[in-house]
């Protein structure tokens, strides 16, 4: 084992930038926490970690955080190469399946969950001096809270641990209220300078713009290239575009991604070879942490993906979004590690300043029932109380409560005691709940295999049957996860891991899967293949190629595509009454009592349903006539009032009411109730509920008597009244009473034959002088001939050019000379002769 002090730190360390700050950052870190602001290839991550190794104001272990495997993994081996030791001696490894710690361990590189999973397990941290968290600016979901608790931990209990958060683009403003004291240092010198060339905004599809300057750039450019995209979808393809256009002797290009290899991410991040110049095309992996020696040229994107949960389904969907001025930096970055460098940014130089500042917290768009999970595990009964840099929403964790709540796992603000145990296992809750249950039913071994195969996402993209992915053999390592699941669960649970006879029937998948997504179970949308239904409520597809788009019922594991439209990854095809048999806690009966506007009728029914969806109907019985009648309400207020049986009688009376109430608008006894459509939907209960009875279909509604059900609306008194003000009908002079037609505008229409208003010099009126008629005067044939509202005026002005123009096309009907001192009649000439 080899020691070093700062005084025989490797010339190739003291000479990187960080150099010039170390000293500083170990003399701050004796009495307070450090906020290190250090630009790309400064050395924090491979050159300070030595430094702080070495101090005398760091005596305890070290651990170092990293937000990526692949960034530990690299970071690790190169820090324990100064030591000539390998990864495990005095520089440790810890991450998910892969830990390599000693006795002699002094700095221990883990990953962000690795380190909740200590502070969980030692919440005082007994032998640990320091913890960096390096790269901190990408603000994880698992870096957030692992600060927090360090933060109360040091409150609380050891005011001697001390916390350095670093990075290139730390937002030092933004988190310097939750550390308060600490001392900002900032390490200003890049190792090596980075030329930035905009190439423009355009609105070409990205695959077609980043080939052209990718082969722009071998040519113009020495060295290796690093060509960051948004996902692996786009790595795969551009690597099929390059390979095809370049000469395999002399370029190789490479994918590096956190779905690939420990061996292919070597490759990747490998010394470069003289022979051969390397492509590497990559996600926001790359983007810090992360050092391949021999790049000079960085072809960016300027995009990545991100995830974001939807409310809807709880789903979290990657979207691609603008990466942010900060990541454009970190990026950038790469192309001066090792020597001087090139950075082609794929957008316009103003579009740049239009770009988010830093990366958005992952806390604000997280799925937070993980979060919630270790919280209470923690003791924290209000997220508040905790010095967050940023808050969760409030929103998210109602939503994760909510979650926790329905898997047993959550009670009054805290975990119940299933969920204490629950949380000691090291996946998602969900997953956590599924195994325990699997355990308790004695198929923890599929269960755990299921998880391995989800977690890292094993057979092809298209394979979304996770029967047929079941199916393929684990690694040795991933054979070894399973098997540690299985015996934590069994732990748990006090259950034997070995598969009876008896819980054959439970080993489905789908069963299984329906533990842990009970509002993902999904049912088919009849007759539509591919197109399925939820039980929290969301609409998700897949493809009708895909055998279980035929199926009646699956349960979702994985969605993806966007929240307008969820496309489903994984899923099992699942046998709905065989999951009731077994798990009938999924399921409720209701009483459904409600409208149905496509029957035009109540329907009553007893309902088995899995969240909301209906799995079964029966007919419900002993529906009392007040029930029926409320349902018949709802349905008559969702079609409007139209659908009832209106007559043209009933329509008038409203119309009549309506008016009485603006001319006696002061009655002296009850107020005029409003009639309008509006007012009487509102009161359906007070006035049409008393007269429908045991009716439950529009049909049955038309035997209604609409003129009895209103009257009710008036007392005797307001009857009696109107009909004396405002009549149906009116008394003409030749002593007929014609029927009035009281409108929405206007004064009530009177339409009579002219020769009956003959002698009636004065306009009529009714609610006693108040309002006057409109006067529709026909000729004989009952056609319009003059409306008026001054009959004195017509007889005088407007009567002798009617009857030059009537009196020869009706001669058998009188038209006097002078119709004011005319006797009124509605008989023709002859027959009224006759009766005199």
């Amino acid at each position: 084992m080899t020691s070093m002090s700062p005084q025989t730190l490797p010339a190739s360390v003291k000479s990187l930038p960080i150099a010039g700050v170390a000293e500083n950052v170990v003399d701050a870190l004796k009495n307070e926490n450090v906020l290190l602001h250090a630009e790309p290839g400064a050395g924090k991550s491979t050159g300070l970690p030595l430094w702080l190794l070495h101090s005398q104001s760091v005596s305890g272990r070290i651990i170092l955080l990293e937000p990526r495997r692949v960034a530990a993994r690299s970071v690790a081996e190169r820090l324990a190469s100064h030591f000539g030791e390998k990864v495990g001696q005095q520089i440790g490894l810890r991450m998910r399946s892969d830990t390599r710690v000693s006795k002699a361990t002094r700095l221990e590189v883990v990953t962000e969950g690795v380190l909740t999973r200590l502070l969980q397990s030692d919440p005082t941290l007994e032998g640990v001096s320091l913890i960096v968290f390096d790269e901190y600016h990408e603000r994880s979901l698992q870096a957030d809270l692992g600060l927090v608790l360090c933060l109360e931990i040091q409150r609380e209990v050891r005011s001697d641990l001390r916390l350095l958060l670093m990075s290139a683009t730390l937002d030092v403003m933004r988190l310097s209220p939750a550390l308060e004291s600490a001392v900002s240092l900032h390490c200003p010198v890049r190792q090596y300078p980075v030329d930035i060339n905009f190439t423009g905004d355009s609105k070409e599809p990205l695959l077609t713009r980043v080939v052209p300057v990718v082969i722009e750039a071998l040519r113009k450019e020495a060295g290796d290239i690093l060509v960051f995209l948004p996902g692996v979808a786009e790595i795969n393809r551009i690597s099929r575009m390059l390979t095809e256009r370049l000469d395999e002797t002399h370029t190789i290009v490479l994918p590096l991604h956190s779905n690939l290899g420990a061996k292919q991410q070597r490759l990747a991040l490998a010394p470069a070879q003289s022979a051969q110049r390397r492509i590497i095309l990559a996600t926001s992996i790359a983007e810090t942490s992360v050092t391949i020696d021999g790049v000079r040229v960085v072809i960016d994107s300027g995009l990545e993906r991100r995830g974001k949960m939807d409310a809807s389904s709880g789903a979290q969907f990657l979207e691609t979004v603008m990466a942010s001025q900060a990541s454009a930096t970190q990026r950038s970055g790469r192309a001066g590690r090792t020597s001087p460098g090139v950075s082609y940014r794929l957008w316009g130089e103003q579009g740049h300043v239009r770009r988010a500042a830093h990366w958005q917290p992952e806390i604000m768009r997280a799925d937070l029932a993980p979060l919630m999970m270790e919280l209470g595990q923690w003791g924290a009964r209000d997220v508040n109380d905790l010095a967050w840099p940023d808050p969760p929403p409030e929103s998210s964790v109602s939503r994760a409560q909510d979650l926790l709540t329905n898997l047993g796992l959550w009670k009054q603000d805290a975990l119940t005691v299933y969920g204490q145990k629950v949380a000691r296992l090291p996946v998602h809750p969900r997953l956590a709940h599924m195994l325990c249950w699997a355990a308790s039913n004695g198929v923890v071994k599929i269960a755990s295999h299921l998880i391995v195969c989800l977690e890292e996402n094993l057979g092809a993209r298209d394979c979304v049957d996770l029967e047929q992915m079941l199916r393929l053999p684990l690694s040795a390592r991933l054979s070894k996860r399973a098997h540690q699941l299985s015996q934590l669960a069994d732990g748990i649970v006090g259950a034997s891991s070995s598969t009876s006879a008896a819980s054959e029937a439970v080993s489905s998948v789908a069963i299984l899967l329906a533990q842990a997504f009970p509002d993902w179970v999904a049912k088919r949308r009849s007759g539509l293949p591919g197109k399925f239904t939820l039980a929290c409520g969301a609409g998700v597809v897949i493809s009708e190629e895909e055998e279980l788009a035929h199926c009646d019922w699956i349960v979702v594991a994985q969605m993806g595509g966007h929240a307008r439209q969820g496309r489903i990854f994984k899923a099992a095809k699942l046998d709905v009454t065989q999951l009731e048999h077994h798990c009938p806690a999924l399921f409720t009966t209701v009483s459904h009592l409600d409208w149905d506007n496509a029957g035009e009728r109540v329907v009553a029914q007893r309902q088995t349903m899995i969240g909301q969806l209906q799995v079964r109907t029966r007919a419900l019985e002993n529906v009392s006539d007040a029930d029926r009648a409320c349902a018949l309400l709802k349905g008559i207020r969702a079609q409007g009032l139209g659908c009832l049986p209106w007559t043209d009688q009933a329509r008038q009376w409203q119309l009549r009411v309506e008016r009485m109430r603006k001319l006696d608008s002061k009655p002296t006894t009850r107020a005029w109730p409003a009639v309008d459509d509006a007012t009487l939907s509102d009161t359906l209960d007070a006035w049409l509920l008393p007269f429908i009875g045991n009716m439950g279909s529009l049909k049955a509604l038309q035997a209604l008597d609409m003129n009895r059900v209103l009257s009710g609306l008036l007392d005797y008194q307001q009857q009696k009244q109107l009909d004396e003000w405002l009549p149906t009908h009116y008394a003409v002079p030749s002593g007929s009473r014609v029927m009035l037609t009281y409108r929405h505008d206007g004064n009530p229409l009177l339409s009579v034959r002219l020769q009956e208003m003959l002698g009636c010099a004065e306009n009529p009126t009714v609610a006693k002088g108040r309002l006057p008629l409109t006067v529709e005067l026909l000729s004989p044939a009952r056609r319009a001939v003059q409306t008026t509202e001054d009959l004195a005026n017509f007889w005088t002005n407007s009567y002798p050019e009617v009857k030059k123009q009537m009196a020869g096309r009706y001669p058998k009907h009188d038209w006097p000379e002078d119709p004011l001192n005319a006797a009124a009649t509605r008989y023709t000439t002859k027959k009224r002769r006759g009766k005199s």
